[in-house]
């Protein structure tokens, strides 16, 4: 590496980890300030995976810990689509998942939002600060300088904003990009319903094919996202890893359902020991009527696992100058959730901008010019998407949830 740089990434959140693994792994140095005290703060269960972001970990994970996120992914399902059933089980419409080509024996396919988390903290924790919030930023001559919350300060060459959707970074690179706040229907409040042995073998098969969206045509929703490991997560590092220690993660359907009306989620710091009870059980009287089946997965939900996620987006900003401070994942382009792109995209940002910045290292571009090629790359990739997940009905599931917008006897 002829000039290596010192990045400093705001956010330690997936892309922000991603991005961090990367720049090591090329020999570049970095400090990761998130804002959170600790890793526990639930942000979701299994997260679809495509080859946008199972591509950006490849860029950027040791050969190992590449290899240990492909073993703990979900087993390949028979079918590689979101499909859209009926309260019946019959079949209304199946999407191919989005992104490029995806094949080979190990397609990338899912994976424990946890688990993908402990594998991009293995060997970079001692550049993680924890409590640690950006507030701001000021640009040097020849360098940046990130502010902290608690007034400290850090200096590098490079900033990147991975602090999320509401990052401090975007509010002063692009303060004309504000948050719009949005819901999708029947998504919001998330929960684990375990997959035992006897569970699976009572299952209808289709339900653990694919990504399943259910409608009961009456504007309810029901989004299952059935999670089954290649291998056993918390064996798998014995000899993939052997210095990565993960948690255990049994077999579960990813649940989120549709609430009867007037049902009042209240935020995440006033939830009480009523709160996940009263979700589940407005859960099932949704679902009272509809199959067996999928009854049963929602009152198998595991009230510990519940927790609630407010939704928000961005419209696409308009192309800005490349300076020593870029964006990536949320902070640039968050996006509603219907499409299984925004972990994706977020990924494949780390993957490019690590790539961009490596070439950099080698002599063969100048740093602006660096980061304006991943900037510009990134519009042309992502902004597509964030349009069409703004429309998510047209999309969600193929167009087929749009039926259930049409009044009877249309």
């Amino acid at each position: 590496m002829e000039k290596p740089l010192h990045v400093l990434i705001a956010g330690g959140g997936l892309s922000g980890l991603c991005l961090a693994q990367g720049l090591r792994k090329s020999g570049h140095t970095v400090e990761v300030f998130e804002r959170d005290p600790d890793h526990r703060r639930r942000t979701g269960y299994m997260l679809h995976m495509n080859a946008f972001g199972g591509e950006g970990l490849r860029t950027c994970l040791p050969d190992d810990l590449y290899e240990l996120y492909l073993e703990t992914s979900r087993a390949t399902p028979t079918r590689r689509e979101s499909i859209v059933l009926d309260s019946r089980l019959n079949e209304l419409s199946a999407q191919p998942h989005l992104g490029p080509p995806n094949d080979g024996p190990r397609p990338h396919t899912g994976v424990h939002r946890r688990t993908l988390r402990q594998i991009l903290l293995a060997r970079i924790e001692d550049a993680v600060q924890l409590g640690s919030p950006a507030a701001s930023y000021e640009e040097l001559e020849d360098s940046v300088r990130l502010v902290l919350a608690d007034g400290s300060t850090a200096e590098g060459d490079v900033l990147v904003g991975a602090d999320g959707i509401r990052s401090a970074i975007r509010a002063q690179r692009l303060p004309a990009a504000q948050v719009i706040e949005a819901t999708v229907d029947g998504i919001g409040v998330y929960g684990r319903s375990p997959l035992p042995p006897d569970v699976i073998a009572d299952l209808p098969e289709l339900l653990l094919q694919g990504v399943i969206i259910v409608t009961d045509m009456r504007g309810n929703r029901l989004l299952l996202g059935p999670f089954q490991p290649r291998r056993t997560i918390a064996d798998a590092p014995a000899d993939l890893a052997p210095d990565v220690e993960l948690d255990a993660v049994e077999p579960y359907i990813m649940v989120s359902c549709s609430l009867m009306p007037g049902t009042v989620v209240p935020p995440a710091r006033e939830w009480t020991a009523e709160t996940a009870p009263m979700l589940r059980t407005s859960m099932q009287q949704v679902v009272g009527d509809w199959h067996p089946a999928l009854r049963g997965i929602v009152e198998r939900i595991d009230l510990e696992s519940m927790f609630s996620i407010p939704f928000g987006r961005l419209d696409p900003p308009d192309p800005w100058t490349p300076s020593r401070v870029t964006l990536i994942g949320d902070a640039a382009h968050a996006m509603l959730p219907t499409l299984g792109m925004g972990a994706n995209l977020s990924l494949r940002d780390a993957g490019a901008l690590c790539r961009r910045l490596e070439a950099f290292g080698r002599g063969e571009q100048d740093l602006l010019g660096a980061i304006g090629a991943y900037e510009d790359e990134m519009r042309n990739i992502v902004y597509p998407f964030m349009r069409m997940t703004a429309e998510h009905d047209k999309h969600f599931g193929g167009g087929a949830l749009q039926r259930d917008r049409q009044p009877a006897g249309a």
